[in-house]
């Protein structure tokens, strides 16, 4: 044989035991602990979004899964430490909309969303609720409206509160401000859990809550509902309209979380996950204990997810730009 074709031969049996190779080391996933971030502090929907999908996906893969929440900057230390991380399909993020609004938010960024995290599946989506203190009468009874009204007349004199400098909840007060041509005082919190005893008790009379946390308070009659950013209104409160059906269709805003994985991570492996999570909210019984705090589960394909993302990003990015928005 000609020694050219020895070459040829010996080449093409080396590629045949590399590729075989490659394909079992994908194959073998999951091996080890597998650990889902979650970048907020427990107790929140977030963390029983990750926690439902770690019992589920431990029972499934027969491996340990656990969660790990790593809070900080209103979710960007846990996002970036996914976003670093070795793509071995072994480090889950259970992300918000911070995926989507940090890079104009924050051009300093140690990662690249876009390019550091691949979208697996979107697994929840809500509403905000403009919710009003019942501590002062003048605002029990008052009407949007006529809040508008009066806020146009003299500017920033109305206080709304968000969930934090830079969130999606800052982001629909941002929104509502450049659509109706009014100057609000933006109040930022860090986070629900500090702002609600304020609205509560009327030190700020408005705030654009996540319906998920702001329903228990509304059916307890501490705070009241104002509006509902949601495309239809909430199930759990039928008679509070939607933006929409108030003339303000550009206050369709959704808080949303979805899982990500570190970029690079298998396609094999990305489909897996997808599969997965589409498997363990789409259950009538995880849609039912979701549905009775409020939250929409929305799981879909990965393309469908990446797509959304990209909408959310061109959308906000717009805003940020446009308005010089800055967190504080």
């Amino acid at each position: 044989m000609p020694r050219l074709s020895q070459f040829f031969l010996a080449f093409l049996t080396a590629v045949g035991a590399l590729i075989p190779g490659a394909s079992r080391a994908e194959q073998a996933w999951p091996q080890g602990t597998i650990r889902v971030i979650v970048p907020f502090a427990p107790g929140g929907l977030t963390d029983v979004i990750g926690r439902t999908l770690a019992n589920e996906l431990g029972q499934s893969l027969k491996v340990p899964v656990i969660v790990e929440n790593k809070s900080g900057a209103f979710g960007l230390v846990g996002t970036e430490y996914v976003a670093l991380a070795k793509p071995d399909g072994n480090t889950l993020l259970v992300g918000g909309g911070i995926v989507a609004l940090a890079d104009a938010l924050y051009p300093k960024l140690r990662f690249d969303p876009r390019k550091d995290l691949t979208p697996v599946s979107m697994i929840e989506r809500n509403g905000l609720l403009l919710v009003a203190t019942n501590a002062d009468e003048q605002m029990r009874n008052a009407k949007l409206a006529d809040l508008l009204t009066a806020a146009r007349e003299r500017p920033a004199s109305l206080a709304v509160a968000s969930f934090g400098s830079g969130s999606i909840s800052h982001m629909a007060l941002e929104a509502l401000e450049s659509s109706q041509r009014v100057d609000l005082l933006h109040v930022p919190y860090r986070g629900t859990a500090p702002a609600m005893p304020h609205l509560i008790g009327g030190q700020v009379p408005l705030m654009f809550d996540n319906s998920v946390t702001a329903l228990p308070q509304v059916r307890a009659g501490k705070i009241r509902a104002l509006a509902y950013t949601g495309s239809q209104r909430l199930p759990q409160l039928p008679d509070v309209p939607t933006f929409l059906e108030l003339g303000m269709p550009e206050m369709n805003v959704y808080n949303f979380f979805g899982l990500y994985v570190p970029s690079g991570t298998p396609a094999a492996i990305v489909e897996r996950l997808n599969a997965e999570a589409n498997r363990i909210f789409s259950a009538p019984q995880v849609i039912a204990k979701f549905a009775e705090m409020g939250a929409e589960l929305h799981p879909g394909s990965a393309a469908d997810f990446a797509r959304f993302l990209e909408g959310e990003r061109s959308r906000w990015g717009s805003l940020i730009r446009t308005r010089g928005i800055r967190p504080e």
